[in-house]
């Protein structure tokens, strides 16, 4: 069922809201100021509680139902004098935003038993004519708009991850901006410096600012410093291991996210033993050698709960074993082998070789 034939009961705005905000339509009875945090009324028979949104301009109360059973919730856009202007249906809203003429936007996430991933973003103009009415094969939450109800946005969940802006009055999309980093983020729209800017946020900040093209015009501190690890990161894929070591180093010191500082750590310590391998082809065991070998397991270690991280403990301690073993210096060399023995016994993971088995053995 389209949008238009779930859009009922355009009230007189000329009229005055009676005593009890019952208004000229049946299906819509409104029992409590529009202005409270919550809203009784009655919708076809039933009992409502509304949330209340007003538009910035206060002129505009739009309210959608938070409870009541059935398949079909309630959206009411009231006027300033609390007059029904429309009504219509969605199954389940999760966001509304209102414009200062009276467009509304709302996020329509669907029955809660379907698990189907999807959402719609409907847009209804104040005289009740629908604009927008767009799916989503990817779950959305909340929504905004403009002020002057030229445009509105949504943003979806993994796996799209994806901010939209559409314009209402051709209800065309205008832009698509990818959000790896972010997950359905709350939008908000403003003017700067006389450009229209589209707002997402991380949690209650403000993250990220996007023009209607999608060209990003406001960074927050947190982003600029994400973007300068992001950059650090590709500029070290293609980069000699003395270079790379020097780039990692400093996206290491910018980042504070745990998940990051691993995946940096562990870069780290294939850059310093891909640097050891290229010094001892060229220079042999010399002190930088076994300083970055060194390094390399002090970054595997930061890692040990992964096993990238355990193997690469392992593969170090081998290669000084092997050092000791020929320098004469069996106990240092059983301790090596003896550490990658720990290491496996503690997370259950195989790291010993049959050799070196047999080397513990011996040395024992």
């Amino acid at each position: 069922m389209g949008l238009l034939s779930r859009i009922f009961g355009s009230g007189d705005e000329t009229e005055s809201a009676s005593s009890n905000h019952s208004q000229s339509n049946p299906d819509i009875v409104i029992e409590s100021p529009v202005d409270d945090a919550y809203v009784h009324g009655v919708f076809r028979g039933e009992r409502i509680t509304f949330t209340s949104e007003a538009s910035l301009n206060d002129q505009w109360r739009c309210l959608y139902g938070r409870s009541g059973g059935g398949d079909e919730t309630p959206i009411v856009l009231v006027t300033e004098d609390e007059v029904v202007k429309y009504a219509f249906t969605v199954t389940r809203p999760q966001d509304i935003a209102v414009a200062d003429t009276g467009d509304v936007a709302v996020t329509d996430i669907g029955d809660a038993n379907d698990q189907t991933l999807g959402g719609t973003l409907a847009v209804v103009a104040p005289d009740g004519q629908p604009c927008i009415e767009h799916e989503f094969d990817a779950n959305i939450w909340e929504c905004a708009i403009t002020e002057d109800g030229q445009y509105a946005s949504t943003a979806t969940h993994n796996p799209d991850r994806a901010v939209y802006i559409f314009d209402i009055e051709s209800g065309a999309l205008t832009t698509k901006f990818e959000t790896p980093n972010l997950n359905a983020p709350a939008q908000e729209f403003e003017q700067k410096d006389g450009e229209r800017v589209l707002y997402l946020f991380d949690g209650d900040e403000r993250y990220r600012g996007i023009d209607l093209n999608g060209n990003t015009i406001w960074r927050s501190q947190r982003l600029e410093k994400q973007d300068r690890i992001d950059e650090l990161l590709a500029k070290s894929e293609d980069a000699p291991p003395a270079e790379s070591i020097d780039l990692l180093e400093e996206a290491y010191q910018l980042t504070d996210d745990e998940n990051e500082t691993k995946s940096i750590a562990n870069r780290f310590a294939d850059s310093h033993w891909q640097a050891s391998k290229r010094i001892r082809e060229e220079q042999g065991d010399t002190d930088e050698w076994w300083s970055h070998l060194n390094h390399a397991k002090q970054f595997y270690y930061e890692v040990e709960s992964w096993y990238d991280g355990r193997k690469g403990v392992a593969k170090v301690a081998r290669k000084q074993a092997k050092y000791h073993l020929k320098q004469g210096q069996e106990e240092e060399a059983l301790q090596l082998l003896q550490e990658i023995a720990a290491l496996e016994d503690e997370h259950g993971t195989q790291l010993l070789t049959d050799a070196d088995k047999r080397k513990i053995q011996k040395l024992s």
